[in-house]
């Protein structure tokens, strides 16, 4: 705007000390983003967006630091004992068809280590819900989250609103996360995540970690 005074580009490098930072990363699973997914149009945009390969670079980045990598998976009884009884049981219902419960192992290109955490999620939609995420971070001096995964329609956004309300620091990659449809992601980073979170590429977190 005429007039208006230039800013700077946002240096997020004080918030990335490796020994206060973590990565959570979202239900990155076969059943989503595999051969067959049930979402079709989420698989499509993590595929577009070159989610795997940006996850596997990234983490990579942090392990050689000592990031700690933590997955959040979705792993449903398969016999539907104890799911809520509200509109997620419809989306279950329709999505559901076919499989084992749950969304299935890890994207290979991704999978857990031995020295990674994962939480597997029975109930609830986000990251810190009915999982020892938050007690795990705290424990460990944990202040700052880079959030990542699928899909940015749910599971993501609302880890990351979590994070903040917890009092967190939260750094996204828009090249690490994916929803659905392609388009819908940038509206969301525009409008919504840039009032929670850093939104940084991942070149930009790991050029930081060098």
């Amino acid at each position: 705007m005429p007039g208006s005074v230039p800013t700077m580009p946002l240096d997020v490098t004080p918030h990335l000390d490796p020994a206060t930072t973590a990565i959570v990363n979202m239900e990155c699973q076969e059943n989503l983003l595999g051969d067959r997914p049930l979402l079709p149009g989420l698989a499509e945009s993590a595929r577009r967006t070159g989610l795997l390969d940006n996850l596997s670079a990234l983490f990579d980045a942090g392990r050689k630091v000592g990031v700690r990598i933590y997955y959040c998976t979705d792993e449903r009884r398969p016999d539907g004992f104890g799911f809520a009884h509200n509109t997620f049981v419809n989306l279950r219902s329709s999505s559901a068809a076919g499989t084992t419960g749950g969304q299935g192992p890890v994207m290979p290109q991704i999978a857990p280590r031995p020295e990674d955490v994962v939480f597997r999620r029975e109930q609830g939609l986000t990251g810190f819900f009915a999982t020892g995420l938050d007690q795990y971070l705290r424990n460990t001096k944990v202040s700052t989250l880079i959030v990542t995964g699928v899909s940015l329609n749910i599971a993501v956004l609302g880890t990351a609103i979590e994070a903040m309300n917890l009092g967190y620091t939260v750094v996204v990659p828009p090249d690490c996360i994916a929803g659905d449809p392609y388009e819908y992601a940038e509206h969301v980073v525009r409008y919504t995540m840039r009032n929670i979170a850093f939104v940084v590429p991942s070149p930009t977190i790991t050029a930081a970690w060098r």
